[in-house]
């Protein structure tokens, strides 16, 4: 059975029947089997016909072994991975497993195994690397599932900010803010406005802070939308989504269809893991997700001693801390050795106990073993919103936002996911003291009292990563997504009467930005410049906000927000502390200048004056001129009527072993293509803020869904690449014009 063969048919002895894998125009796997563990058995199979080196990939970094194929260039990440320890909470995850949930993952890896002894070819990684395939295990899948989502909490961030007070101090601190601004859209009320926002505890936070000096020196979004029948023209929900992240090579996520007498599910998932835990159409119930943004990862600074920090202080004193020494072994170089270490906290992730201090992270999916994974099965055979969302009793991590539609007429949003209680706001922002046991968790928020809503009066729900509701309990987070597209979607979905279920869907790609009109509205009421200046200044103020592909004011306002943000803020940070926010070395930095950004933003309606000392004028007449004489050389050419947002604007991804093999790497990466929209439009497409990699698309959606419940025989999806993981496959980039072009192929349900 090959990727490109139009179907086969395969009966294994592990198996309780046969099961039949059919491939549509795209590659797409569509199984039919005679039992519900068969056809996990068969996702399994197809997964790893068509993904097997993304998975190795996934189980390679999760356990910290990714030097073995990727030589050096894997060293850095496969130290952090043996200090999180992923693969023993994996396997405790799995040991506490009710018995529908460990057949799943069980069949899955026997479905895996049976691939690799197929006898079919290996994906050419394999040669590449000269590694060679071990047995799946179900513990792989779940250790897949946790790398792919540790990042996404804000461990990172807390890092950053805290790494930012050091290098500034207080008094600096203070005139940055970070949190959504007043009068952004929330989820719930649908449409709703954040209205009662609470400041930091800074005494707290200036207590805590004390302890971070050091930390100057360590090294370093999706949509979602469901409309109600009543808004319809059809009569029908719609749900539409497209979930946002670093575009991999191959794609997040991979397409298949799932049939058999207990359920008939299409949707997308993780080569590599069972069900479909985020995006899945049954006939009767459409689900999706978007990142709540939530906060469930605790940073603390650890004191050591002894001569290799066997020790920590606790509140009850100094107690031994669980140390090891790992062996990473680095394909083409030496070994390399590295100490761990565990506090009570859980794994220490920077820093050096040896040398007194260590920093460990508390992380919900990773602080003892959790049934976290027992909605996998439950979801492909519900049949409301209501047997859904009861399904996610147990679910951990990440917290997300559940939008769901179903064939009753219902559609519904709830906070899913374990949610820590704290006694202080100090640990909210940056790393906490952990010997004084003042910001120790106390539980977790009860399942009834996620934020939850089933057909809301406004007949909408919109989710963007955006603050969930208006007020602080439960806590959910202090750092949520800028609202520019929460902000848009309200703005399309409020007061529009009734919606056909092709505008709906032509949502997704939406390029105009709600932050880029208000500055083309501020700017026009603000002074006149000369010269450089003047003309970027008239060409955004006569303009819509639309970052259009061929057009040439994105282009223009990507390099004034550049260019104003470094005449803001560098007079605030300093030089060298706004090279490195700027750095992308760490995604929490690029989080925190987002967040800096959305800030200034938020101002500009009220006249308030920018952060720092200078007026608009002194910061204005600079970052306009500098923009348009950039333009001008970038684009060579002054004649702005020839100038393309898009022709600097494009994905530019590489595959994880490009930078390994360079002589391969064009081989490897997939095309690139150009689209328009940024970071704030709901065809979302950032970029970094350094300029180093000019405005190359660093995050964007990786897969969009649309079921309109009037015709769910029209159900589709599309992703920015293809169903394979093989560069020499016809299906490895197939799908990538027609995400370009937001379209999408059908689920072929």
């Amino acid at each position: 059975m090959t990727a490109t063969r139009e179907s086969s048919t395969t009966t294994l002895p592990a198996l309780d029947g046969a099961f039949t894998i059919r491939r549509d125009a795209w590659g797409i796997a569509h199984v039919e089997a005679s039992t519900f563990k068969d056809a996990i058995f068969a996702q399994g199979f197809a997964a790893a016909q068509d993904r097997l080196w993304q998975m190795e990939y996934d189980r390679l970094r999760a356990v910290g072994r990714w030097s073995e194929a990727a030589g050096k260039a894997g060293i850095a990440a496969d130290v952090v991975a043996r200090r999180l320890n992923l693969g023993a909470a994996a396997r405790a995850d799995v040991e506490v497993m009710g018995a529908e949930t460990r057949m799943l993952f069980e069949a899955y890896a026997a479905g895996v195994n049976a691939f690799l002894a197929s006898g079919e070819a290996l994906p050419p990684e394999y040669v590449l690397t000269g590694i060679n395939p071990e047995p799946w295990e179900p513990w792989h899948s779940v250790a897949l599932f946790k790398i792919r989502h540790i990042l996404m909490g804000l461990w990172q961030t807390k890092m950053a900010l805290g790494g930012l007070r050091a290098r500034i101090g207080a008094e600096r601190w203070a005139e940055l803010r970070f949190l959504p601004p007043l009068g952004s859209a929330v989820i719930l009320p649908p449409g709703g406005q954040a209205r009662e926002l609470f400041d930091h505890a800074n005494s707290e936070i200036g207590a805590a802070a004390q302890h971070l000096g050091f930390l100057a020196e360590v090294d370093a979004g999706s949509n979602s939308w469901a409309v109600h029948g009543s808004r319809t023209t059809t009569g029908k929900p719609v749900i539409c989504n497209d979930s946002h992240r670093a575009l991999d090579v191959p794609n997040a996520y991979w397409q298949v269809h799932l049939r058999c007498p207990e359920s008939d599910v299409s949707g997308a998932t993780f080569a590599g893991f069972p069900g479909f835990p985020h995006f899945g159409f049954n006939g009767h119930v459409a689900w999706n997700i978007t990142h709540t943004q939530a906060d469930y990862q605790d940073l603390y600074v650890e004191r050591f001693e002894g001569p290799n920090g066997e020790r920590y202080l606790s509140i009850d004193g100094w107690k031994d801390a669980e140390r090891s020494t790992e062996t990473i072994t680095v394909r083409g170089g030496e070994d390399v050795t590295v100490d761990c270490w565990r506090t009570a906290h859980g794994p220490v992730v920077h820093g050096d106990p040896a040398r007194g201090f260590g920093i460990s992270l508390r992380y919900t999916a990773n602080d003892g073993a959790k049934p976290a994974f027992e909605c996998l099965a439950p979801m492909l055979r519900a049949r409301t919103v209501e047997e859904l969302f009861e399904a996610q009793r147990d679910w951990v991590d990440p917290v997300n936002n559940l939008v769901a539609g179903d064939s009753l007429g219902n559609i519904g949003f709830m906070v899913r996911g374990e949610l820590p209680i704290r006694p202080t706001t100090a640990a909210r922002l940056i790393p906490v003291p952990g010997w004084t046991g003042e910001y120790e968790w106390q539980g977790s928020v009860p399942f009834e009292e996620l934020p939850r809503s089933v057909n809301p009066p406004e007949g909408f729900i919109a989710t963007a990563n955006q603050r969930v509701i208006d007020g602080d309990e439960p806590y959910i987070s202090e750092m949520f997504a800028p609202p520019g597209r929460a902000d848009r979607l309200a703005e399309l979905l409020k007061d529009t009467g009734t919606l056909s279920p092709e505008t709906i869907a032509s949502w997704q790609g939406d390029t105009t930005s709600v932050p880029a009109r208000a500055w083309a509205k501020f700017l026009a009421g603000n002074e006149t410049f000369a010269g450089d200046a003047e003309q970027a200044r008239m060409m955004l103020t006569a303009w819509d906000g639309n970052l259009r592909g061929d057009r040439p004011e994105g282009l223009v306002y990507a390099l004034f927000r550049r260019f104003i943000l470094r005449e803001i803020f560098v007079a605030i940070v300093g030089e060298d502390t706004w090279a490195w926010l700027t750095s992308e070395a760490n995604p929490g930095l690029g989080r925190v200048v987002t967040g800096l950004a959305s800030a200034v933003g938020a101002g500009l309606a009220s006249g308030s004056p920018p952060p720092g000392e200078k007026p608009w004028p002194l910061v204005l007449e600079p970052a306009l001129r500098a923009a348009w004489e950039s333009a001008v050389a970038a684009s060579s050419g002054a004649d702005p009527g020839q100038w393309r947002w898009d022709a600097r604007h494009a994905t530019g991804s590489p595959h994880p072993l490009a930078a390994a093999f360079p002589r391969e790497a064009e081989w490897l990466n997939p095309p690139s293509t150009a689209v328009g929209g940024d970071g704030d439009t709901l065809q979302a497409a950032g970029y970094g803020l350094s300029g180093r990699n000019d405005f190359v698309i660093t995050l964007l959606s990786v897969y969009r869904q649309v079921v309109d419940f009037a015709a769910p025989e029209t159900a589709s999806y599309v992703v920015p690449g293809g169903a394979s993981g093989n560069p020499e496959s016809p299906h490895y980039a197939d799908q990538l014009s027609l995400w370009q072009r937001h379209e999408r192929v059908p689920m072929g349900r």
